[in-house]
């Protein structure tokens, strides 16, 4: 095995300064929901009687330890190497694809090879290198046809293979390409990327829902996500910035202009996968995409984002690297 695939988190450069800062942040979230718990006991006129959490204070007490717990799996997974990361992108193909495939009520011929698809794509960057997320698609859209081309038996199957086969590649790009970018920046010069994208949708996704409640303001898509405004798409960028300057010391040599190319990437990305899930629920008509994560639902309306961050924060560095400035 390459030994590069595969280290000692003990060991890795980042470890110490990686969980010294992440556990900062885990206790002041803890500070800051003890606090409006407190707050909430003082002003509700309780009095003496015995503190109690309300129904929204629990959704945030869980919510906050199924985010520790992310944590700390992410955490692991960067300082113990690509081959690693690789095991984790596996898991978003595997959960990932088990919802989209209920979501949009595909048969389970076609979720099969949509992550056997994206297991195999995970597989070949771990192999032969990123170079191969330029012809995944191609090679995609070719098999996903072939299987919509199996012999018909009926004219009325036409329309139902049609949408199945385009769903197919949709998910398949989705959850099975999209995923393989995470393993590509583990692998790249810079790993550190890795680190700056998961935070970064942390702190975009925190700064959008205060930024959001806060600023309100007109609504980006009514239909599609209610509770989601121009203020919290300012929350997104604001958010981004913190994430990119709190992983700064994991990127020393980036220059700041692509470090504000960064923030962009992450606080737009943020907002457009979350748009883009809320899509997907939305003709699925359910409200999350399952129940994997408590306080949160499925896996998908966590992973929403950062499946569309990271590679934004992929072709962005390759962006700035073929301008050589």
């Amino acid at each position: 095995m390459n030994p590069f695939l595969l280290t000692n988190p003990l060991t890795n450069p980042l470890a110490a300064q990686l969980l010294f800062r992440q556990g900062i942040m885990f206790s002041i979230g803890a500070l800051v929901l003890a606090a409006v718990h407190l707050w909430r006991v003082k002003f509700a006129g309780r009095g003496a009687t015995a503190p109690t959490l309300d129904p929204p204070e629990k959704v945030l007490w869980l919510r906050y330890g199924t985010w520790v717990a992310i944590a700390l799996i992410f955490t692991a997974a960067l300082l113990t190497g690509p081959l690693a990361i690789a095991v984790l992108g596996a898991f978003i193909c595997w959960q990932g694809g088990r919802e989209y495939a209920a979501l949009t009520a595909m048969p389970a011929s076609h979720a099969l090879v949509l992550v056997l698809g994206g297991l195999a794509t995970l597989a070949a960057v771990l192999a032969w290198g990123a170079s191969v997320l330029a012809i995944a698609p191609v090679l995609a859209f070719f098999g996903w046809s072939l299987l919509a081309l199996q012999p018909v038996q009926r004219e009325t199957e036409c329309e139902q293979r049609f949408t199945t086969g385009l769903a197919g590649l949709w998910g398949y790009l989705y959850l099975g390409w999209l995923p393989a970018f995470l393993v590509a920046l583990s692998m790249s010069k810079m790993p550190g990327l890795v680190l700056t994208a998961g935070l970064g949708v942390a702190l975009s996704d925190i700064g959008a829902f205060c930024t959001g409640k806060l600023l309100k303001g007109p609504k980006m898509a009514p239909r599609l996500s209610p509770n989601k405004t121009w203020g919290g798409l300012l929350g997104n960028i604001l958010g981004a910035a913190l994430a990119v300057t709190l992983t700064a010391f994991a990127l020393p040599t980036l220059p700041l202009w692509q470090r504000v190319l960064l923030i962009v990437a992450i606080g737009m990305g943020s907002a457009w996968g979350d748009l883009l899930e809320s899509l997907i629920k939305r003709q699925g008509k359910v409200k999350d995409a399952g129940q994997l994560l408590p306080g949160f639902g499925g896996l998908l309306d966590r992973a929403d984002s950062f499946l569309m961050v990271v590679p934004l924060v992929y072709y962005a560095v390759q962006f700035a690297s073929a301008l050589k400035l």
